[in-house]
């Protein structure tokens, strides 16, 4: 399941963030709680008025499962993160934040560039921040997904939403 991750390059003021525990694409273990992280970040970042115009294909169901809509979101918001500026992979796939051999989870050992899930949380912090801020009791956020935020914050440490 999800969970809250602490800035590897800043733990003590950083904001905090929600990773996930395996990949969301194509060919990855898909855990049904993480890909439902990853489809309401989707959903809700092609709703804010910055990502609006440029809305994928096809409608996002939140439903933990990962088909030709959810690869094509994925590799959307990956292009859009891209043409901002952003050093992300195109690739179809949001990777886990880190890992055992590499200590930082901002960027990939491998390539070198920044992770998705971590765009998709700043993006959300800073465009969506009253249902960012409230994921666990927000309404707008479906009962099931509000319930794997219950369980993330329960879990803890507790989220800590920097300057947003």
């Amino acid at each position: 399941m999800a969970f809250i991750d602490v800035d590897s390059e800043n733990p003590a003021g950083a904001p905090t963030f929600y990773n996930i525990n395996f990949a969301v694409g194509y060919g990855c273990k898909n855990m049904e709680e993480d890909v439902k992280v990853v489809q309401f970040f989707l959903q809700r970042l092609f709703s804010t008025p910055q990502f609006a115009d440029k809305k994928p294909w096809g409608t996002m169901t939140v439903d933990g499962k990962v088909g030709p809509v959810t690869r094509s979101w994925i590799i959307k918001a990956q292009m859009v993160c891209r043409q901002d500026g952003v050093n992300v992979v195109i690739d179809g796939i949001v990777d886990k934040a880190g890992n055992p051999e590499n200590s930082s989870n901002r960027v990939s050992s491998l390539s070198h560039t920044d992770y998705m899930i971590r765009m998709l949380n700043n993006a959300l912090r800073k465009m969506d921040t009253p249902v960012y801020k409230t994921l666990p009791t927000n309404l707008q956020v479906p009962g099931d997904v509000r319930l794997i935020f219950q369980q993330i914050n329960a879990a803890g440490p507790p989220m800590n939403f920097g300057n947003a």
